[in-house]
């Protein structure tokens, strides 16, 4: 039972869910600030967003291992089982439906005490999630790829919740959304930036393809200069809390990860450039929810 578990918490990336958990909650507190929350519709959100997230990386794995586009899949922490043999493409099939299966019970549960607020972000989500690296739309192959990752972990996922909670729509959810969508896409493009031979050769657009690996840590850069400049907008303008300044103690975890993604010649650095990377997204997540705790204890 202890190979099994461990076999599958590696081949469905638990670590890297982290990445649409804290956005998930990040939303319901946001919501809890504005006002008091149903807890069941909150706890379905949470675990439909995980287990989206969960199908989403399934799906990539089985199209881009029957794809033989493996790039740095082995050097990215999750010692995937598929590449070594552990578990096979079906197993891999049937983990994603059991994961569809159980994110669209909770959407349904959602849609049934929501209704129609919430059905738009569904489909859109359901879109990314089946067609991120699966044919015939692959937005991964075709440029879509760090765009869909941005919308998918940030605004989907924040403003999706808050929206389901208060059945309003609010500035203040999509300011703060860009922090956690920014950041997360910045692992793909740490990722993107050392597979950028590999994806040269299975024929993937990513933006290093298109533009360079210089241009890819620059848009890394910019990006997250942009979010931390969202927040402080909303604060000026009254739209966003004082405490969520706190996601600015982040912002030397951010220089590291740009700093050790532009030594992209040494792949030697994509261990370290990746860690720093995730580490950023979840910090700079629980420093919001810090932010937003202490709005509603105050």
């Amino acid at each position: 039972m202890k190979d099994w578990f461990v076999t599958w918490f590696k081949a469905a990336r638990a670590p890297f869910l982290v990445v649409s958990l804290m956005p998930a909650l990040l939303g319901g507190i946001i919501a809890a600030a504005a006002g008091p929350i149903n807890m069941g519709i909150f706890i379905a959100c949470v675990i439909g967003v995980v287990m989206a997230h969960s199908a989403a990386d399934f799906i990539d794995d089985y199209f881009d291992f029957k794809k033989g586009n493996l790039g740095n899949k082995e050097e990215q922490f999750h010692d995937s089982p598929l590449i070594s043999g552990k578990v096979t493409l079906n197993q891999v099939l049937v983990a994603t439906l059991i994961c569809l299966a159980i994110a669209l019970a909770a959407g349904l549960y959602v849609f049934i005490n929501v209704g129609m607020p919430i059905v738009w972000m569904v489909v859109i989500g359901a879109f990314i999630v089946f067609f991120y690296t699966s044919p015939p739309v692959m937005l991964n192959y075709r440029g879509l790829g760090e765009t869909a990752i941005f919308l998918a972990f940030g605004p989907m996922i924040v403003v999706g919740v808050y929206v389901a909670l208060t059945g309003t729509f609010s500035w203040e959810p999509l300011l703060v959304s860009l922090v956690p969508g920014v950041f997360t896409m910045g692992v793909v493009l740490v990722s993107n930036t050392f597979d950028y031979f590999d994806d040269i050769k299975s024929g993937k657009k990513t933006f290093a393809v298109r533009f360079g690996q210089a241009a890819e840590v620059k848009l890394m850069a910019i990006s997250s200069v942009i979010a931390y400049l969202a927040v402080i907008g909303g604060v000026i303008a009254g739209l966003v809390p004082v405490w969520a300044l706190l996601v600015l103690l982040s912002i030397p975890m951010a220089y590291d990860a740009v700093k050790f993604t532009f030594g992209f010649a040494d792949v030697d650095r994509y261990k370290a450039a990746m860690t720093k990377a995730i580490a950023l997204s979840s910090v700079a997540c629980i420093l919001l929810l810090v932010a937003y705790g202490l709005v509603i204890l105050f």
